[in-house]
C-alpha cells in the first residue's frame, strides 16, 4: 500500500509577526526549532515511513526560499546515507507544488486537478509544516490498513499535552469534536466555540444520534492536521462535481472538507461512506507548532530532551572561570556566535552569527540568526526576530521583538510586541505622524485576549475549522 505525503505549508498567521504575514517574517515552514527549519521535522517523519512521494504544497512568492531548503535538506541526505552500509536505503522523492491559492482547499482542488499526481496516488496523507512527534507513522499506517471498506480516510486529533494549555487556555481555543465510540470508531463532526457561543446552545442533528447513539463529544480535543485519505475520494469529487467544484473548495479549507465528508455518514437517508477516527495515543509526544507560546514551548522541549542527554562536566567547567560565559545544558546557541564575559543563558535557542554583549541575562527565550544584544540586557521569555539590534541595559519580559527591529537603549519593556515601523502599518488615509502618535516607534501593546484570539484567517492553510458558513444543518 502505497501513500503520497501532501505537506501543507500556510502563512503562519499565529505566529506573527516573525512569519512572512510581515515583510520582515520568513516562511512559516522555515521558521526555526532548536536550529532546525520546522518543515524538516516533518520530513524526517516522512522519511522513516517510506512513503512514495512528497509533495510540498506552498505559495508562489514562498517557492524560491522553500526550494533552497528542500535542496540542502537532499544534500544532508545523501551525505548521511553515504556515510552509512546500508546501500539499499530508500530516500523519499521530494516536490513542490506552488499556487497562488488563498486556502487548502482550493490548493488541495488545484492539486487533484494534476493529472499526474492522480494517475500515480493510491492513497494520501495529508501533513501540516508544523508537526513535532515520536509517534511512529507505521501507528497510523496501520489504523488505515485495518479501516472499514466503507471508510474514505482516517482523521487524526490530539490532545495537549504542553503545560501552557492550563496558564492559558485561549490559546488553543475549543472546539466540539463528535464521534462514535464504537470498536472503529467514525468521525462525525465539529462545531467551532465561536458558533455555540453566538447560538447559547450546542445543537446536534438528532439524526446523527439515532445512528451513531454510542457517540463522545468532546471538547479537549486539537487538530493535529493529519488526515489520511484513500482515491475514493477523488472519485466523489468527481461523482458530485456540482457540490464539490471550484467554487466550493474557494471558501473552504481542507479541514471543512473532511467535515463535510463525514457529515455524508449520517445526514442522508441511505448509508453513505464515512471518515474513520483516531486520537494519538498518551504515551507518544505530540504538538503542533502553530501559536508563538507552542513555538517557544518547543524550543524549551528540545532543551529539555538535550539537558537530560548531557552531563555535569559542561557546566562545571564554565563556574571555575566566573569571567567566562555561561551557557546551561538547557540551552543552545548556533554557530560563529559569540558571547561575551559574564554572560548567562538558560533554557534558551540562540541562533547563529548572533553578536551577544556583556553580563547578559537570557532566560526562557527564543532568538533567531543575525541578532546583536549589547551589554547589560536582560531578556525574560522573549521571541527576538533575525537582524534584530538591542542595545544595551535594556529588560524584556515576555515580549516578541519584530525581525530587523531596534530597540533603544535602555528600554523596559513588559508583555509587549515591537514592531518595526513600516508602510504596512498604516491604515488608509493615515499619514505617517499620525500612526506614531497613536501606536509609538516600537511598541505594538496588545491584550492577553487580544493575543490569545483564535479568530485565525481563512487564507492559512493550515487553519482548523472555526464555524460552519452553511449554517448548522444546511446540506
Amino acid at each position: 500500500m502505497e501513500f503520497t505525503a501532501v505537506i501543507f505549508c500556510g502563512h503562519g498567521n499565529a505566529l506573527t509577526p516573525f512569519s512572512k504575514t510581515r515583510a520582515t517574517g520568513i516562511p512559516k515552514a522555515l521558521l526555526p526549532i532548536a536550529n532546525k527549519p520546522m518543515i524538516t521535522y516533518v520530513l524526517d517523519w516522512c522519511q522513516s515511513a517510506f512513503f512514495n512521494k512528497i509533495i510540498i504544497l506552498s505559495q508562489k512568492e514562498e517557492e524560491e526560499e522553500l526550494g533552497k531548503l528542500i535542496e540542502n535538506y537532499k544534500f544532508q541526505k545523501k551525505k548521511e546515507l553515504a556515510n552509512t552500509d546500508e546501500s539499499d536505503v530508500y530516500e523519499t522523492p521530494i516536490e513542490i507544488f506552488s499556487n497562488s491559492c488563498e486556502n487548502s482547499g482550493e490548493v488541495f482542488y488545484k492539486l487533484l486537478k494534476d493529472s499526474k499526481f492522480k494517475s500515480s496516488t493510491d492513497n494520501f496523507i495529508a501533513l501540516p509544516c508544523d508537526l513535532i512527534t515520536n509517534l511512529p507513522p507505521q501507528v497510523i499506517i496501520e489504523r488505515f490498513r485495518n479501516k472499514r471498506e466503507e471508510d474514505l480516510g482516517i482523521i487524526v486529533s490530539y490532545k495537549n499535552q504542553l503545560d501552557i494549555e492550563d496558564k492559558k487556555s485561549k490559546i488553543f481555543g475549543k472546539s466540539y469534536t463528535i464521534y462514535s465510540n464504537e470498536e472503529d470508531s467514525s468521525f462525525l463532526d465539529l462545531y467551532s466555540k465561536e458558533e455555540v457561543d453566538q447560538n447559547k446552545i450546542l445543537q446536534i442533528r438528532m439524526q446523527m444520534c439515532q445512528r451513531f447513539p454510542n457517540s463522545t463529544l468532546s471538547t479537549k480535543l486539537l487538530n493535529s492536521g493529519i488526515f489520511l485519505g484513500s482515491k475514493k475520494i477523488f472519485d466523489i469529487i468527481d461523482e458530485e462535481h456540482t457540490k464539490f467544484n471550484e467554487s466550493y473548495f474557494e471558501k473552504r479549507n481542507f479541514q471543512k472538507f473532511i467535515r463535510d465528508l463525514a457529515r455524508r455518514s449520517w445526514k442522508h437517508s441511505s448509508l453513505k461512506e464515512s471518515i474513520g477516527f483516531l486520537e494519538v495515543p498518551s504515551q507518544a509526544t505530540f504538538f503542533r507548532v502553530n501559536k508563538l507560546q507552542v513555538w517557544i514551548e518547543a524550543n524549551r522541549y528540545f532543551m529539555k530532551q538535550q539537558a537530560m542527554t548531557k552531563g555535569q562536566s559542561h557546566q562545571q567547567n564554565n563556574q571555575k572561570d566566573k569571567s567566562t560565559a555561561h551557557v546551561g545544558n538547557d540551552s543552545t546557541v548556533g554557530e560563529n556566535t559569540t558571547l561575551g564575559e559574564k554572560t548567562n543563558i538558560k533554557r534558551s535557542v540562540i541562533g547563529s552569527n548572533c553578536k551577544i554583549g556583556n553580563k547578559v541575562k537570557i532566560t526562557g527565550s527564543l532568538i533567531l540568526d543575525n541578532t546583536i544584544i549589547e551589554d547589560d540586557v536582560q531578556l525574560d521569555n522573549c521571541i527576538i526576530g533575525h537582524d534584530v539590534i538591542i542595545h544595551s541595559k535594556s529588560k524584556l519580559i515576555n515580549c516578541n521583538v519584530e525581525s530587523t527591529n531596534e530597540v533603544p537603549s535602555g528600554t523596559q519593556s513588559k508583555g509587549d510586541t515591537l514592531l518595526c515601523l513600516s508602510l504596512e502599518n498604516l491604515e488608509d488615509g493615515e499619514s505617517e505622524e499620525e500612526f506614531v502618535l497613536r501606536e509609538g516607534p516600537l511598541s505594538d501593546s496588545s491584550s492577553e485576549e487580544e493575543d490569545t484570539d483564535e479568530s485565525e484567517d481563512e487564507s492559512e492553510f493550515e487553519d482548523e475549522y472555526t464555524g460552519n458558513d452553511d449554517g448548522l444543518f444546511d446540506y
